[in-house]
């Protein structure tokens, strides 16, 4: 597992081990000036995740996902709809994906931005779909209820699942 928070994502070698967790920060930019000394703010901020495409990588995802989040200081309600984003995108990529996938979260001017990519050779043939309506089906249904925006892009690579959350600055730093 790999957390990069920077100003664009590192491009990396890939090997077939896989490096342990470590979170990488950069210095914040963008910093609202309203924001008093030493809190740091959401404004132009980005981090990434890199994942095995794996079910059991999931709520790993999403606890990394929501401690970002509550570190840039993003209301709680804005955190709990990206979690649920993130699980839905995050299960449907190790369920239908690739090898790997990535998860960005990017803010700029008040809107958090969640990209869930599934990339790499395919582990498996595709499972053939079961009319088990009663347990599947609803993930990108909650994606887009939650979602302002959603853009699916489905590529040679793997697909890409972007969700737009409104991330409304904390009442105390709201404009007046």
């Amino acid at each position: 597992m790999l957390l990069d928070e920077t100003a664009r994502p590192r491009a990396t070698a890939r090997t077939n081990q896989r490096p342990a967790a470590r979170p990488l920060t950069r210095p914040e930019r963008g910093a609202a000036a309203t924001a008093p000394a030493g809190h740091r703010t959401a404004a132009g901020r980005e981090a990434v995740l890199a994942l095995p495409a794996e079910v059991r990588w999931v709520p790993a995802a999403r606890r990394c996902v929501v401690a970002v989040l509550a570190q840039w200081g993003l209301p709680s309600a804005t955190c709990e709809s990206a979690e649920l984003v993130v699980g839905e995108l995050a299960a449907n990529a190790a369920e239908h994906g690739r090898h790997d996938m990535t998860i960005r979260l990017c803010t700029e001017a008040g809107v958090l931005w969640i990209s869930v990519t599934d990339s790499g050779a395919p582990v498996s043939p595709p499972a053939p779909r079961t009319p088990d309506s009663e347990e599947h089906g609803r993930g990108l249904a909650i994606v887009e209820f939650l979602a302002s925006q959603l853009r699916i892009r489905q590529g040679p690579g793997g697909r890409r699942v972007d969700a737009a959350l409104t991330a409304a600055a904390p009442p105390a730093f709201a404009a007046a």
